[in-house]
């Protein structure tokens, strides 16, 4: 019974991060593969949230791509722009803006909305992989802990101050051109707290040994 307990305590500290893979359809932007989102996968820790979003094209050889994050974590919020004031907004109303790039090396800025403008940045650096930019950010610094809720999309853009979206994980409809406004939808994201994920572990390892008794 102790190895059984032990282990189990194993288990949950090295229970995985929660994740959950949004998939999107692909082909449907006017623009460059690096505008064309593959999928995002969303993960959590007991502290942090990650966003990992997968492009059809090589953002590594075409690094001028711009990846946002739109979160929603309470009522109310910017329902008509954004931080970084692209073209875009969300329907239900953005308390968290993340923009991110693929340039240099890559780079990432939050900001929070405060209730008449947005406030930040605080900055931090997305890891970059040939198709694949994750952003990770301390799920207290969007006012969350883990066993929250929030809602989301992840949107693409270029360079330009006025460029809108190309491609939203939240609207599966054909975008625009560079100039044109979009309104997104969200998508539902749960963090499953680190103690139910340790009870499951436990739980599958009680089952193993009753099998073996």
């Amino acid at each position: 019974m102790k190895k059984v307990l032990m282990l189990s305590l194993m288990l949950i500290w090295a229970v995985p991060a929660s994740a959950t893979v949004y998939t999107d359809v692909t082909g449907e932007t006017l623009s460059n593969d690096i505008m064309d989102i593959a999928s995002v996968e969303v993960t959590n820790t007991a502290t942090d949230v990650s966003f990992a979003i997968t492009l059809v094209g090589d953002i590594a050889a075409t690094d001028w791509g711009k990846y946002l994050v739109a979160i929603d974590t309470v009522a109310g919020g910017d329902t008509a722009s954004n931080a970084w004031g692209r073209n875009f907004s969300m329907t239900s109303g953005m308390d968290y803006f993340i923009g991110s790039w693929a340039d240099a090396g890559g780079g990432a800025e939050l900001y929070n909305w405060d209730g008449a403008a947005w406030a930040g940045p605080a900055l931090s650096s997305p890891a970059l992989a040939q198709f694949t930019t994750t952003i990770t950010i301390p799920l207290a610094s969007i006012g969350l802990t883990a066993g929250d809720s929030f809602d989301f999309d992840v949107l693409t853009t270029g360079g330009g101050l006025t460029d809108g979206v190309m491609d939203s994980l939240g609207n599966a409809a054909v975008q625009g051109d560079w100039g044109d406004a979009t309104t997104t939808n969200a998508q539902t994201y749960v963090t499953p707290e680190p103690a139910t994920l340790g009870l499951l572990a436990i739980g599958g390892v009680l089952a193993l040994r009753r099998r073996r008794s």
